[in-house]
């Protein structure tokens, strides 16, 4: 299901996945390798929150893999596949991290960052033009 969205609200969404990649990365410096893969499976989710929402005025509000029905219009379709790919990745880690009691490691952890970077730069690059 999608929703409706303000289009100029895509900056928040972009601010959100910057942000959260940021603690990402201050949390896998901590060791806290957990909060580092949560915080860049999020910031994959806002980014591509703010690609739809700025080019299509929505964004999935139902399964977080709704979203990939709503980019296939907007990347092309090696952009998509290389995408979907790294998302789909991101979020196989999104329940072990948040809601498992076995921790992750700090391969799982740089792994889920360079995965929501390459997300995060992505759609970065398709907003500025």
């Amino acid at each position: 299901m999608a929703r409706s969205v303000d289009q100029k609200k895509a900056t928040g969404y972009i601010t959100k996945a910057e942000n959260s990649l940021h603690i990402s990365k201050i949390a896998i410096k901590e060791s806290a390798y957990d909060a580092a893969v949560m915080n860049a499976v999020h910031s994959a989710i806002n980014s591509l929150d703010a690609l739809t929402t700025y080019f299509i005025g929505k964004r999935a509000s139902g399964a977080h893999t709704e979203v990939l029905s709503l980019i296939k219009g907007i990347l092309d379709q090696r952009e998509y596949e290389e995408t979907q790919k790294q998302y789909n990745t991101l979020l196989g880690m999104k329940n072990e991290s948040e809601y498992q009691p076995d921790l992750m490691s700090l391969k799982e952890a740089e792994s889920a960052i360079k995965l929501a970077e390459r997300v995060f730069e992505k759609v970065k690059a398709k907003l500025q033009g």
